[in-house]
């Protein structure tokens, strides 16, 4: 008989997830994201895109600004920052690097210029956490 390896991560009662996560995002051509907070206590980005295979693109985060409200905020403890303005940074780590952040960073998928850019996304708190 074979070794019961219990429930999978996404079936785990104790973790609660952004509906549709966990998922594969696709960006081609013009593909981007809005920036966003995700609301949750932790994101996980993970790419599976090499640099050769896209330009552009790539994951912008803003730093916290003092009293300036996005109206994009997803709980009481997202940061206030003006998604308007130019990101603090982008990063375009090469593929199979993580990127893990607190759910109330404001951050964006950078538009694609050529090519396909993809990435794995999670964002979820433990029950109870939210």
């Amino acid at each position: 008989s074979a070794p019961s390896l219990g429930p999978s991560i996404t079936r785990d009662p104790g973790l609660v997830f952004t509906p549709g996560e966990p998922a594969c995002n696709v960006y081609t051509t013009g593909g981007q994201f809005t920036p966003h907070e995700d609301g949750q206590a932790l994101t996980v980005i993970v790419v599976l895109s090499g640099g050769e295979a896209f330009s552009g693109g790539g994951t912008s985060f803003w730093s916290a600004t003092e009293g300036a409200a996005s109206g994009r905020a997803s709980g009481a403890r997202a940061l206030h920052v003006n998604p308007q303005s130019e990101p603090s940074f982008v990063l375009t780590p090469p593929a199979g690097s993580a990127l893990v952040f607190g759910g109330n960073v404001t951050h964006a998928g950078e538009s694609v210029v050529a090519g396909e850019r993809t990435v794995f996304v999670a964002s979820f708190s433990t029950r109870g956490a939210r």
